[in-house]
């Protein structure tokens, strides 16, 4: 099969495109023909040898966890799937190896849900890690509900993009960061509050806006300054979810009681297909998409090394 991989940690570089053996289907899994994967920061850090205590290696490396494609091998124990079925999906696992940047992927048939007919596979790919992350945190983590307060950091970013929407459609007043070209984009996903800040200290505004305090901060940014202001921003009792780090360690977060974690992304087919129901009635927005081709990985990881993408980029693997 056609793939990008790498055999060692470093930058964008490391990325080569070339012939691997074709992965196999495990009793539990599906193997699936992947039409599209979806690009995020968790591909290129892992790429550039970080968080190596939660995550191991097997090399060459195929990065990559969304997907969507079409179902063309069937472990012995799955009876739930069939040949030819399109699907979407979050190849989430502890010992990254067959990763989505490649023409096959095995994958657990409980990660998986069926891609909607209305939907593009491009459209499908860009969802699973991005909505599960944001669902977990703000839904079940914070248990956020009508009447309470969210900052949704990064707001034009790839989680928030999808966060922003699902945190309104929770009730929830929703502040967000982003540049002033990004203002009209975060407005039209729902946003109440918008910052700019190239301009403005976001800390200090929401402090006069919020005085008591959020009731929770999604925190996606891995500045020290930023980690530290999430707990500071949130009231006595809210939540902080941190998406890139541990929590800090601060005799605030005792003080005020507040709920801490860093939120990994879970893959789970069920919630996943719950979600992509809300994407295709249009509850949910799907965000804005840039298209790359596979070959355009490298490319990809120094786009989204630069932070300033606008929704998610997605790598068109091949056509089914």
């Amino acid at each position: 099969m056609k793939a990008v991989y790498y055999q060692e940690h470093g930058e964008p570089t490391v990325l080569q495109s070339g012939e691997l053996p074709d992965p196999e289907a495990k009793a539990d899994e599906v193997l699936v023909q992947v039409a599209a994967a979806g690009v995020n920061p968790i591909d290129r850090r892992l790429r550039a040898g970080e968080l190596q205590e939660y995550i191991k290696r097997e090399f060459p490396v195929v990065p990559g966890w969304d997907f969507s494609g079409r179902i063309v091998g069937l472990g012995s124990n799955v009876t739930d799937w069939k040949i030819g079925d399109e699907v979407v999906g979050l190849a989430c696992v502890p010992c990254i190896h067959h990763g989505t940047y490649a023409e096959l992927i095995p994958v657990s048939a409980s990660a998986i849900s069926h891609k909607p007919a209305s939907m593009s596979f491009s459209e499908a790919a860009a969802l699973p890690l991005v909505s599960l992350t944001a669902w977990q945190a703000l839904s079940e983590f914070a248990e956020l509900s009508a009447g309470q307060s969210v900052l949704v950091q990064a707001g034009a970013g790839g989680v928030g993009s999808v966060a922003i929407p699902m945190a309104k459609y929770l009730g929830a007043k929703v502040y967000t960061t982003c540049s002033s070209g990004n203002m009209d984009y975060v407005r039209a996903l729902g946003a109440d509050i918008i910052i700019d800040y190239t301009s403005v200290d976001y800390v200090k505004e929401i402090a006069q806006l919020e005085p008591t305090g959020l009731d929770m901060v999604l925190e996606s940014i891995l500045s020290d300054e930023c980690i530290e202001s999430a707990i500071y921003l949130t009231k006595s009792g809210g939540t902080v979810a941190y998406l890139n780090n541990e929590p800090p360690e601060m005799t605030e977060i005792a003080e005020k009681n507040i709920k801490t974690a860093f939120i990994h992304h879970r893959p789970d087919g069920y919630s996943l297909g719950e979600i992509m129901k809300l994407y295709e009635s249009g509850v949910f927005k799907i965000p804005n998409i840039h298209e790359m081709l596979l070959s355009d990985a490298a490319e990809a990881h120094r786009i989204s090394e630069k932070g300033r993408t606008r929704g998610k980029v997605v790598l068109r693997v091949q056509e089914i």
